[in-house]
């Protein structure tokens, strides 16, 4: 039997994240969005690497006899019962800053292509169409984008279009008014934020309704 920590990786990751674990752990897969599988694998494991399709609840918790770690690659841990692992005595680890980039450039990308209308363009293109005129769409300098949700993501969105010389304004009712405003305007309400905003990507969960 192995004396080497046992390590279970329930979802797919980088090749890069299985090889910096290096000769030091014992690797084990499993398809943790499957409880049938994931519930007998987690048994006898040390430390756990999953995403967001697995859920690390209080009954995934109580089956793992031995388990330390519960290390979710990403930012949120909603899929992870906080409570009942530190009860257990197991520490959950996350990686906030690891994809805030990938989100920023794909929320860019997605302003740009609905800007340029390129979904709908690339589509007649390959029915053979050239409709070069309907398809031109705005350029998006000198356009105003709003952003709700000032955090990394959101800091990172504005950044990156303002490159592209668009004006930017952000409405963010939970963060500091002294975050970083070298990107973006602030705005005090979200209807004033909201105004004239060519796009206006949302980097952040929706607040709950208040009660009536």
């Amino acid at each position: 039997m192995s004396s080497k920590p046992v390590v279970l990786i329930a979802e797919e990751l980088s090749p890069a994240t299985v090889d910096a674990l290096g000769p030091d752990f014992e690797i084990r897969q499993c398809n943790g969005a499957d409880r049938a599988e994931l519930l007998p694998a987690i048994a006898e494991v040390d430390a756990i690497l999953i995403r967001s399709a697995t859920k690390v609840d209080a009954e995934a918790i109580a089956a793992a006899n031995k388990l330390k770690v519960v290390a979710r690659a990403g930012v949120g841990l909603d899929n992870v019962d906080v409570s009942a692992a530190t009860k257990a005595g197991v520490m959950v680890v996350n990686a906030p800053t690891s994809n805030i980039v990938t989100a920023a450039e794909l929320a860019c990308g997605l302003i740009v292509a609905t800007a340029r209308h390129i979904p709908q363009a690339n589509a007649a293109l390959k029915n053979g169409e050239w409709k070069r005129s309907k398809y031109t769409g705005v350029e998006l300098a000198e356009k105003t984008l709003g952003v709700v949700g000032l955090g990394r993501i959101g800091a990172l969105v504005a950044q990156r279009m303002s490159g592209f010389g668009m004006k930017v304004v952000a409405y963010d009712p939970t963060s500091s008014p002294r975050a970083p405003r070298r990107w973006a305007s602030r705005c005090s309400r979200w209807t004033s934020c909201s105004r004239s905003p060519t796009s206006s990507p949302s980097t952040c969960p929706r607040p709950p309704r208040p009660s009536a």
